[in-house]
């Protein structure tokens, strides 16, 4: 009976080691390729204590890859470490607010100092620097802008 025993345990060794290489064969794609974007943010010249950076590829002009986001920190943001952007025509939101939270409430948002605001640019497909300039009409209802 031990000889069954044993030859079954090498049988669930195996058979688990061939399907655990069956599971990380299966896919053999490599992470995309993605760079660092850092840069300062300004709101009617001023820059803005909080809030985010979003970069999205935009498929409309040939964009591809996946979206990034970066957190904008005194006027300066900087991708998250290993999630940056992979480069190319791609649509830029940003969300600025004033960076404080009401007394009262901790826990509710801070002021939004402008509604989103977007750009469409083209990022090279290397680390870089970009700096934003977010004018002061942006108060209005989404503000939409082209930039090359």
């Amino acid at each position: 009976m031990s000889i069954g025993a044993s030859s079954f345990s090498l049988w669930i060794s195996l058979a688990t080691s061939a399907l655990l290489a069956g599971i990380g064969g299966c896919d053999r794609s490599k992470p995309p390729t993605v760079y660092d974007v850092s840069g300062r943010v300004t709101f009617a010249g001023n820059p803005i204590p909080a809030g985010r950076v979003v970069f999205e590829p935009d498929t409309s002009r040939g964009g591809t890859g996946m979206t990034s986001i970066a957190d904008i920190i005194n006027g300066h943001y900087v991708t998250r470490p290993g999630r940056g952007f992979g480069g190319g025509p791609c649509r830029v939101t940003i969300y600025g607010s004033d960076g404080t939270l009401p007394a009262e409430n901790p826990d509710d948002h801070d002021d939004a100092l402008f509604s989103p605001w977007q750009t469409a640019i083209d990022l090279p497909r290397e680390s870089c620097q970009r700096d934003f300039a977010v004018p002061a009409d942006a108060r209005s209802p989404l503000m939409t802008t082209t930039r090359q």
